[in-house]
């Protein structure tokens, strides 16, 4: 079984995924993760990888890991119309590394606007082969704290 750890992707406190006031995150209908209620201004990337979604609004970004899961950040719940709120640093396409800013944001006027600031970081559908162990409640920094661990069991090899 190999593991790949997910960071902190902004300073602030983890919860668990239940405590998102969204039936869809907190059903895990998208995956399993940890949600950060955000003290900080600087989303970072989880994992190294590629962005293979950005919302035009600077809100969410998925990445896919080296190890081809796919990672998603949504920044707040009912985020999407937040005017002024989000600076995205990175592309469409852009290859990152961990602890690699990603997104900027006013945190005073994300506040206001967002329904809820939680924030989810969703190993989106990881699948039989995939699981996902939270690692991490309470304060955590970006870029440094780690928050989950995907465990990948190995296929068989097909020689064997």
């Amino acid at each position: 079984m190999t593991a790949v750890t997910l960071l902190a992707p902004i300073t602030g406190r983890a919860v668990p995924l239940d405590a998102v006031p969204d039936p869809v995150f907190a059903g895990r209908m998208l995956g399993d993760g940890v949600a950060i209620d955000p003290s900080g201004d600087l989303a970072v990337a989880p994992v190294a990888g590629e962005v293979v979604a950005l919302f035009p609004t600077g809100h969410a970004l998925a990445l896919r890991a080296d190890c081809g899961a796919e990672i998603l950040l949504h920044l707040g719940v009912d985020s999407s119309q937040a005017k002024g709120v989000f600076r995205p640093v990175v592309a469409l396409g852009e290859r990152v590394e961990a602890g690699q800013p990603l997104v900027r944001l006013d945190l005073a006027a994300f506040r206001a606007q967002a329904r809820s600031p939680l924030s989810p970081l969703v190993v989106l559908n990881p699948g039989a082969d995939r699981q996902v162990e939270v690692l991490a409640t309470g304060p955590v920094v970006a870029g440094r704290d780690a928050v989950c661990r995907l465990l990948e069991r190995r296929k068989p090899d097909a020689t064997s």
